[in-house]
């Protein structure tokens, strides 16, 4: 019984049974596609832009009202990028950034 299963199956050319693609969907596959980004890495490119401009506008501020009155100490520098640092900590704590 099992001898005439095996033989009946192996006189049958072996069947391909993988769909070949319509022309249509062959036209879209071969199309060129722009690379893509993760949602993460978007959201790590704009905290850094996020820090680079609140940084700048801190010391900005800095050497255009403190600076001509007390001089320049780098202490200050310091403490606005920490508090920089600090708040895009507490922007992402807070969920903000929605990529």
């Amino acid at each position: 019984m099992l001898d005439a299963a095996t033989t009946a199956t192996a006189n049958r050319p072996p069947v391909e049974r993988r769909l070949r693609l319509s022309q249509a969907a062959l036209s879209v596959s071969n199309q060129k596609v722009r690379r893509a980004y993760l949602p993460v890495v978007i959201a790590g490119i704009v905290r850094l832009a996020d820090f680079v401009l609140l940084s700048l506008v801190g010391i900005a501020l800095y050497i255009g009202y403190v600076v001509p009155l007390s001089g320049f100490r780098w202490e200050y520098v310091a403490a606005i990028s920490a508090m920089t640092a600090s708040a895009v900590v507490c922007f992402q704590a807070a969920d903000i950034y929605q990529v």
